[in-house]
């Protein structure tokens, strides 16, 4: 800080008023001065030290530039904020200033109002859309819409904007739809943001992944596993079989696909291919992750990341997630005659059994249109099983467990289901899997 501010009677502090609307949505909590004759509201103070510290440090500043710590950055905010409390009279208690330090410190250099929610383990998914409108997921229950936490359109696309760059992205007009990840205070985040002219208010969706990862049995305890099923599930990653998790939006096919990796043998070499990087992995695995331009490195697509996944040489190779508008690119995954590692794969898809097969089909001919049949015989064949995944009624669950089971009758497998839900679980069925999966 310099020698003015260090003084503050030497120096008149330039004029500023608070927003009128700062406290939109919110019952305002005012902090009196010393002398008793005027009231913050504490919204407008924290602007006020905001935007005092802006006008001292710019981002290309030596001071804030050479702050290379959160201890450091502390140090240059409470100057300012000393300063700002001085030369408005306003005094407070050491609870109080920490409070507003961590408030101030959250808008310069973390999420904002998002830092809150993000630290809350509770929270699974926040849904934004635009800054009026706000919902929260806690563990697996419905959204709870929130009152608003964002000052105006300029803040919330702030916020975005830094989560997008500490990410490696940003969203403009030429590519007004992201989809990323991050870690943050050791929660894998996936963040999808979507901005006009693709909509017409900034939106966002955040999926929180909890900062340990939950193991099959803990997948049992919390009920979205039968415990014979889990059994089932532990025996067929042993097995050489490849297989799909399939369900819809934030069903808990990302946390089913690392809780089974889990369980892979520390000698196989793996490989991943991720959207948002939200997997929890050796470091020995090798990831290839999609990157968007925006990061001052070259952008890597989610067709690039299979090619590249496929040189890696892998034992096994877990693709997170396939998607039906995306199918060719991973047609190399299909390819009849091709050298492909043992493949777990999470698909977005619908877990009824007949609009998942007709799905499953489209999905493998349009990797490959002028490759006939072919495609869709390789997938029965490197990917034998497939679980699926429902949200129902609020509660994470295993929909089903089947197996394409080859039929005399004809040149196409039958689906079989081996785990059905029925009566409140997945439940087995008279079935049993035609390739040998040691459940001793």
């Amino acid at each position: 800080m310099d020698e003015a501010k260090r003084n503050a009677g030497k120096r008149e502090p330039r004029a500023w008023r608070p927003r009128p609307d700062a406290d939109r949505g919110r019952e305002p909590e005012l902090i009196p001065a010393r002398s008793g004759t005027r009231q913050y509201s504490r919204a407008a103070l924290v602007e006020r030290i905001e935007a005092a510290f802006l006008e001292e440090f710019s981002p290309n500043s030596p001071p804030l530039s050479e702050a290379k710590t959160r201890a450091d950055r502390l140090k240059l905010l409470r100057e300012t904020v000393d300063y700002v409390l001085a030369v408005e009279s306003i005094a407070l208690g050491d609870d109080e200033r920490a409070g507003l330090m961590r408030q101030v410190y959250s808008r310069l250099f973390g999420y904002g109002p998002l830092d809150a929610l993000i630290v809350d383990e509770r929270i699974m998914t926040i849904a934004l859309e635009g800054a009026t409108r706000i919902a929260v997921r806690r563990g697996h229950g419905e959204l709870e819409t929130l009152t608003p936490v964002f000052d105006d359109e300029r803040h919330l696309r702030q916020i975005l904007t830094r989560l997008l760059d500490h990410a490696g992205a940003r969203l403009d007009d030429d590519q007004p739809a992201v989809e990323t990840g991050l870690t943050v205070d050791g929660r894998p985040l996936a963040i999808t943001v979507i901005g006009p002219p693709a909509t017409f208010v900034l939106s966002a969706d955040i999926r929180l992944h909890p900062r340990q990862p939950p193991d099959l049995n803990a997948l049992v305890d919390n009920g979205m596993l039968p415990d014979d099923a889990a059994h089932f599930l532990a025996s067929l990653v042993a097995s050489p079989y490849g297989f799909i998790i399939v369900g819809e939006g934030e069903t808990g096919k990302t946390t089913l696909l690392n809780a089974l990796a889990a369980r892979l043998p520390e000698a196989d070499r793996i490989a991943t291919v991720e959207r948002a990087g939200e997997l929890r992995l050796p470091v020995s695995a090798q990831r290839f992750i999609v990157r968007w331009p925006g990061s001052g490195e070259t952008a890597v697509t989610f067709a690039d990341c299979v090619r590249q996944a496929l040189d890696a040489n892998a034992d096994c190779l877990l693709v997170d997630e396939v998607r039906a508008e995306e199918a060719e690119a991973i047609a190399p995954l299909l390819e009849e005659d091709a050298h492909v590692p043992r493949l777990f794969w999470s698909f977005r898809g619908v877990p009824d059994a007949k609009r998942l097969q007709a799905a499953l089909g489209m999905l493998a001919r349009r990797a490959n249109p002028g490759a006939g049949e072919a495609p869709v015989h390789t997938l029965y064949r490197r990917l034998p099983f497939v679980v699926s995944l429902a949200r129902i009624r609020g509660q994470l669950q295993l929909f089903s467990i089947g197996e394409w089971q080859p039929t005399p009758a004809s040149d196409y497998p039958d689906y079989v289901l081996l785990y059905q839900y029925r009566d409140g679980a997945a439940r087995p069925t008279e079935k049993q899997p035609r390739l040998p999966v040691a459940l001793g």
